[in-house]
């Protein structure tokens, strides 16, 4: 099996290129710790997922029957005595951590029977990667995400008392747990093994083409540089998890991994209200997170706790409109560095295709999705705004229940009325119950109708009264774009695509609709691969165009439903 070590992307072909970022593949074959019992203690049952440090699984520990998860670091990573020793240096302090917002390492090793390969044995965390929320539902709320930040930046805070920098901050290493009633409980994860890789790739010349220490999207300039880092390079790192996790987009964003570092290096970041004017975000959160990132470490704030204390200050009253020449000034405030006269360095084009596949859902989220709009199977009038999203709200099942108003949308036809209560009887009886319940629906539906009817020709008549006829056709269309938007929002992408298809066919989608039409298209494909639909999925895909901001996802998805159809 082939693994990218910038993006985890795994294919069992024999490619050496990612095609996803572009960066060289590494070679991880057959598994042969599966079953094992490390060191007499963790028997492995199965992985849990893999990256470019290790991979983790899923085990027990035999003695008292916990369920732990191990990480194991890849043997090409283990060059000498050496680094076995920096391994337990590192594990030993992230081990002495003691916060709840951390996570908890009971044990550390070396696998002989797995060629000396080090392994982390810690707590198995029964939740959802910040990575995870942010790709189905786009952002979260700024009442949501408050909390969620000062608990993470007091796990960090910890951390660096005892002198641990963590080096990897990004969504995928905060998983979001249910604890102590507490929903949306945020953990840390990965402490010490981001500063191992690096030093064993800077010792060991890793000269693999492509090959980055870290995660560029989340890198401080420092890191970006192979300068000096301290604590403050997690506080850049992490604010750029804030900028992400309110606006569902990062700062900066290529399609080539070394452009973005360069970009850290030298480009002022965009505002979030900016970024995302939709959205409404308190003023002074703004200066909060363009403070972050700024791009030398002393015009940041110096500590954690620093930036819990402003964290707590935000009002979170709704923004009202900032004047222009406010923001342009706030963007001023942070200094391009010396290579921002580079054009050649920075194409402005704008991408997510080294993020993978991460649709931009604004359409979808509105001001975040709900439960209700996410279960949602039946036909839909508009839906008033729904109200703030709360602590109350629990991502882990957001997101599992918008993927599965995704499945059922796509596999689920309208659904007709029945007319039975209760059971379904048998004979006269039964028959007579569903007649009985069956009666006043029917009538309703009649009396419905009259009156539409009615409402018709009342406005027919008004309109030839006034000399002007009626613009049905006008109304019908906008009730058509409230209904595509509706159904965008509920998931339901295949009835968004049916109507918008009509739209298509006769040339009249606007330039919005025309990226409403893609993402559907998307993401229907995107279904269509879960079921094995590889030419209904490929049929799709070809409907967006190069130039199109899901070009890049559509064509890695195109690759692998060829693939899939030519077994």
């Amino acid at each position: 099996m082939k693994l990218c070590l910038i993006c985890n992307f795994q294919t069992a072909g024999d490619q050496d290129i990612c095609p996803r970022d572009g960066s060289s593949m590494v070679t991880v074959g057959d598994d042969p710790l599966l079953g094992m019992v490390v060191e007499g203690r963790y028997k492995i049952q199965s992985v849990i997922g893999q990256g470019s440090a290790g991979t983790v699984y899923r085990a027990v520990q035999e003695l008292i029957g916990r369920e732990v998860a191990v990480k194991v670091l890849h043997d090409y990573l283990v060059s000498d005595d050496e680094f076995i020793k920096r391994f337990k240096q590192e594990a030993k302090a992230s081990s002495r951590l003691n916060h709840p917002n951390i996570i908890t390492i009971y044990d550390f090793g070396v696998i002989p029977q797995g060629g000396g390969r080090p392994y982390i044995a810690m707590d198995l965390l029964n939740g959802i990667p910040l990575s995870d929320v942010i790709s189905e539902i786009n952002h979260l709320s700024v009442e949501d995400s408050i909390p969620v930040f000062t608990q993470v930046c007091a796990a960090l805070g910890e951390a660096h008392r005892q002198g641990v920098v963590h080096r990897d901050i990004k969504p995928e290493n905060i998983v979001l747990v249910e604890r102590g009633g507490q929903k949306n409980f945020p953990i840390v994860v990965d402490f010490g093994i981001a500063r191992l890789v690096q030093e064993e790739s800077d010792q060991a010349k890793i000269t693999r083409t492509g090959t980055v220490c870290g995660s560029p999207t989340y890198m401080s300039p420092e890191q970006c540089t192979s300068s000096k880092v301290d604590h403050r390079s997690d506080i850049y790192s992490f604010g750029i998890v804030m900028y992400e996790t309110l606006t569902g987009e990062v700062p900066f964003q290529h399609e080539e991994l070394v452009r973005v570092m360069a970009m850290q290096l030298s480009d002022a970041p965009k505002p979030i209200d900016e970024m995302r004017p939709d959205l409404p975000f308190p003023p002074d959160l703004v200066a909060l997170v363009n403070k972050t990132l700024s791009k030398s470490p002393a015009d940041r704030y110096q500590t954690m706790d620093e930036l819990i204390e402003a964290l707590e200050k935000i009002s979170l009253e709704p923004e009202k409109p900032t004047p222009t020449v406010q923001r342009e000034a706030m963007r001023d405030t942070i200094i391009p560095g010396p290579l921002a006269q580079d054009d050649t360095l920075h194409p402005r084009k704008e991408s997510r295709d080294m993020l993978g596949a991460r649709p931009n859902t604004r359409e979808m989220t509105g001001g975040g999705l709900g439960y209700e709009a996410m279960s949602t199977t039946g036909p839909q009038e508009a839906v008033p705004p729904q109200p703030v999203r709360t602590q109350a709200s629990n991502y882990a099942e957001q997101v599992q229940a918008y993927r599965e108003a995704q499945r059922h949308a796509e596999h689920s036809s309208q659904p007709g009325v029945t007319f039975s209560a209760g059971r379904t009887g048998s004979g006269d009886g039964g028959m007579a119950r569903k007649a009985l319940v069956a009666l006043p629906i029917v009538a309703s539906l009649i009396l419905l109708g009259a009156v539409i009817m009615f409402a018709t020709n009342a406005g027919n008549v008004q309109g030839l009264l006034s000399g002007k006829p009626a613009d049905s056709t006008k109304s019908a269309t906008k009730e058509d774009e409230e209904d595509v938007d509706q159904l965008i929002k509920a998931g339901k992408f295949s009835k968004a695509l049916t109507l918008l298809k009509q739209d298509k066919q006769e040339g009249t989608l606007s330039e919005e609709e025309i990226g409403q039409y893609e993402l559907c298209c998307l993401s229907v494909a995107k279904q269509h691969m879960k079921d094995k639909k590889f030419n209904d999925a490929i049929s799709l895909l070809k409907e967006v165009s190069s130039k199109s901001t899901y070009s890049k996802q559509a064509k890695d998805l195109l690759k692998k439903a060829k693939r899939g159809q030519s077994k």
